[in-house]
């Protein structure tokens, strides 16, 4: 079961990047930015990494929207039943708290990754309500204890090698407010676009 939805949530993300790549390239080139440098590896690995976050919470697009609404308020109430799925919740939002202080100035500080993680957890939930998925306390538990220990690791890790984060800082607008910019592209992308790109590229791929 979990190889195959790892393997749709690879393909999702391929398909993806093949359109943003392209994108993030020329705001990059446009904001003056070397292309060939860590930082562009570093943010085209942080959008993968929101769009497999995409692709794993089901966010409704342009072609399902309709209001199914289911909450759970009580923290942990299923872990001794599915504990893979909360450590996978974890996992998740791991590589998001490791990539913004590698990318953007204002997240070195720990503080500012978890408000924006939170942000994004309440945004992915509240859209849930459009789709057939729950609103979950626990996912935004374990959404913010997975970038939190994602966090920690890429500060020690810098203070171990003695690195300066984020990479290849240059104090323009791109390093301290692309992560919105890159949020809204990313939403519009797979709201509008990533549902017909999205079948377009498995049946090319698998026509039988």
């Amino acid at each position: 079961m979990y190889l195959s939805r790892f393997l749709g949530i690879g393909m999702d993300c391929l398909s993806s990047m093949l359109l943003l790549t392209p994108a993030v390239l020329l705001i990059l080139k446009l904001s003056g930015r070397r292309l060939l440098c860590l930082h562009t590896l570093f943010l085209l690995l942080y959008l993968c990494t929101l769009t497999g976050i995409y692709s794993v919470t089901g966010i409704p697009d342009v072609k399902y929207f309709r209001f199914d609404f289911s909450l759970n308020l009580i923290p942990m109430v299923d872990i001794l039943n599915s504990p893979m799925q909360y450590l996978l919740n974890i996992l998740l939002f791991l590589p998001v708290g490791f990539l913004l202080p590698l990318l953007f100035d204002e997240y070195t500080d720990w503080k500012q990754v978890l408000k924006f993680c939170c942000f994004l957890t309440i945004f992915i939930e509240v859209a849930q309500v459009f789709t057939f998925r729950t609103t979950d306390i626990d996912d935004l538990i374990t959404n913010l204890l997975g970038a939190g220990i994602g966090c920690l690791l890429v500060r020690l890790s810098a203070e171990r090698m003695k690195l300066r984060i984020p990479f290849n800082i240059e104090n323009d607008y791109e390093e301290q407010h692309g992560q919105w910019s890159y949020l809204i592209l990313l939403f519009l992308q797979q709201f509008f676009i990533q549902p017909y790109w999205s079948a377009f590229f498995w049946d090319t791929l698998f026509p039988f």
